[in-house]
C-alpha cells in the first residue's frame, strides 16, 4: 500500500487459519494512517465480523438480478459513493464464493468508469482488493494468491489439550473440508465424529443444535457481540432455511422479509 500500486489479492485458507484476524488487522492499519478502507462481505452475518462492515450489495449497489454486463447502480460519476471510492485505499470483500462472479465484475466495471471520469484511471491504480474467490472470472488473471495454512484457532485453544491432540484434530477438520475423510468417495461418505463434540439430537435435532448454539437467545436478541461469536453451518440451503424458520418461530413479533 505504501508504494501506491494497486492489485487484487485472493486470501486462501480454511476455517480457523486467521482470515478474519487479517481483515481486522488491515482495517486497523489503514485507518491508523488516516486512509479509507471499505470492508464488505457477501452475507449479513459475515459482515458483522468486520469492523464497520456492510454487505457488498448494500455498499456498492450491486443489482439483485446481476448479468455479465451489469454495473453497480449506486456508483455514478459525481455521486457520494463514487467520491468515496476514489479516496478509498483498500477494499476487503469476505466470502466471495457465496456470490456470482458477475457481482465482482460489476464492481470492477463501475470502478473503471469512475476512474476514467476522474482522469485517474490506470489498471487498478491506488486500489488494493482482498477477495475470496474469483478463479472463474477474468479478474483472476490479475489476482495474486496468498495462502494461510496454520490453524490459529486451535493453537489458541485450551491449555489442557496436548499439542498432539490439537494437531490430530486440525488434520481431521482439514480432511473433512477437502473431502478426504471417510475414504475414497463420489461426493458422499460416512464420517465418524468423536462423541465429545456431538450434540445429543433428542427428538428434534434442529431444536437441539439451535438451543445449544444460541443459549438464552431471547436475553441477547439485541446484542451484536452475541451473534458475532456464534454460527450454525449447514450442508445445503434447504437446511439453512429450516434452521432459520425454526429460529424465527421462537422470536416474538411480526415477521418481515427484506431483499438484499
Amino acid at each position: 500500500m505504501s508504494s501506491q500500486e494497486g492489485g487484487v489479492f485472493f486470501i486462501y485458507g480454511y476455517g480457523g487459519t486467521g482470515k478474519t484476524y487479517v481483515w481486522k488487522t488491515l482495517c486497523a492499519a489503514v485507518r491508523k494512517m488516516r486512509e479509507i478502507v471499505l470492508p464488505v462481505a457477501s452475507s449479513g452475518i459475515a459482515s458483522l465480523l468486520l469492523p464497520r462492515g456492510r454487505t457488498a450489495r448494500s455498499r456498492f449497489g450491486i443489482p439483485l438480478n446481476v448479468t455479465e454486463n451489469s454495473i453497480c447502480v449506486g456508483i455514478r460519476p459525481g455521486s457520494y459513493l463514487a467520491d468515496l471510492l476514489i479516496k478509498t485505499k483498500l477494499i476487503i470483500w469476505d466470502e466471495v464464493p457465496m456470490m456470482h462472479k458477475y457481482c465482482f465484475e460489476a464492481l470492477d466495471r463501475s470502478l473503471r468508469d469512475i476512474m476514467r471520469y476522474y482522469q485517474l484511471y490506470q489498471r487498478e491504480r491506488g486500489k488494493i482488493s482482498c477477495l475470496l474467490y474469483v478463479n472463474s472470472s477474468y479478474l483472476w488473471d490479475s489476482c495474486k494468491v496468498l495462502t494461510l495454512t496454520r490453524n490459529m484457532r486451535l493453537q489458541s485453544g485450551s491449555s489442557k489439550s496436548s499439542a498432539d491432540e490439537l494437531r490430530e484434530f486440525s488434520e481431521w477438520i482439514l480432511s473433512v473440508g477437502d473431502g478426504k475423510a471417510g475414504g475414497p468417495n463420489d461426493g458422499e461418505a460416512v464420517i465418524e465424529v468423536a462423541k465429545d463434540i456431538l450434540i445429543d439430537p433428542g427428538v428434534d435435532p434442529i431444536s437441539a443444535i439451535v438451543d445449544s448454539t444460541y443459549l438464552n437467545l431471547h436475553d441477547h436478541i439485541w446484542e451484536a457481540k452475541y451473534f458475532h461469536e456464534r454460527a450454525i453451518l449447514a450442508p445445503t440451503n434447504e437446511i439453512v432455511e429450516i434452521v432459520n424458520d425454526h429460529v424465527l418461530s421462537t422470536i416474538h413479533g411480526e415477521e418481515k422479509v427484506y431483499l438484499s
